[in-house]
């Protein structure tokens, strides 16, 4: 698994799981490594792993066995498909991790919500095939240039298969077995602007677990990390310490 690594020299660990398509979904939270040993794995099917076609049950199972192997509990932090992911592990490996801040994790599903989710990811994988507009598309997700340019190749290396195998990817609150006994601190977290299925899906894992809080933060939409990155790394910061 290719991982990306800021802030070796630090003692304090944040695995950081990116969203759906882009790997630097934390780009903003990379300054961070002023402090914290920063790990951003790239997922199945993204990034420098394009050879694989993303499979949730292989993915966790994968991350589990990494972040076992560093010898000391990390904090995690995971945006969307990254949050998905991040519910299955906490909920199945707590002791792996210190604390968790889920952000805008899509939870709440049925068939209508996947497939109407499903047609939107893949008209967007379309334009993601056009170099330009996919460019477009990084930079209005908050990707500096560097970042952009290799978001754009990236891009044209992903599957359909990892598309709709991230989008169906079987990760519900009901999937969930376990997490009502997680005993470590987790911030479910969403924007306002986004649809109900996510701001619904943080505030139904508070209610699974009393160790799990949740805010919405009314101006945000699917955009935190990078848009609302200072009051985002503050909050990351208070719940690593």
């Amino acid at each position: 698994m290719y991982c990306e690594e800021y802030g070796k020299e630090n003692e304090k660990i944040i695995v950081m799981l990116h969203g759906a398509n882009f790997v630097h979904s934390f780009g903003k939270q990379y300054p961070l490594a002023d402090r914290y040993h920063i790990i951003v794995p790239h997922l199945m099917g993204f990034g420098n792993e394009t050879d694989k076609t993303f499979n949730a049950d292989e993915q966790v199972r994968v991350l589990a066995e990494f972040i076992s192997s560093l010898g000391k509990k990390a904090a995690l932090v995971g945006f969307s498909l990254g949050a998905q992911i991040g519910c299955r592990l906490v909920a199945e490996h707590q002791e792996l991790f210190t604390c968790a801040i889920l952000v805008s994790p899509w939870l709440c599903k049925d068939k209508g919500s996947i497939d109407k989710v499903m047609k939107v990811n893949e008209k967007q994988f379309a334009s993601f095939k056009k170099k330009q507009l996919c460019g477009l598309i990084g930079a209005m997700n908050g990707l500096p240039k560097t970042q952009r340019i290799e978001f754009v190749e990236q891009m044209q290396k992903v599957s359909i298969e990892t598309i709709r195998n991230s989008v169906d990817n079987g990760i519900t609150l009901e999937s969930l077995s376990g997490f009502d006994a997680v005993t470590i601190p987790v911030m479910a977290l969403a924007g306002g602007k986004e649809q109900k299925i996510v701001t619904d899906s943080v505030v139904k894992l508070s209610q699974m677990n009393k160790n799990c809080s949740y805010e919405i933060w009314d101006k945000a939409a699917h955009n935190i990390p990078p848009v609302f990155a200072k009051r985002f790394n503050e909050l990351i910061c208070k719940m690593v310490g």
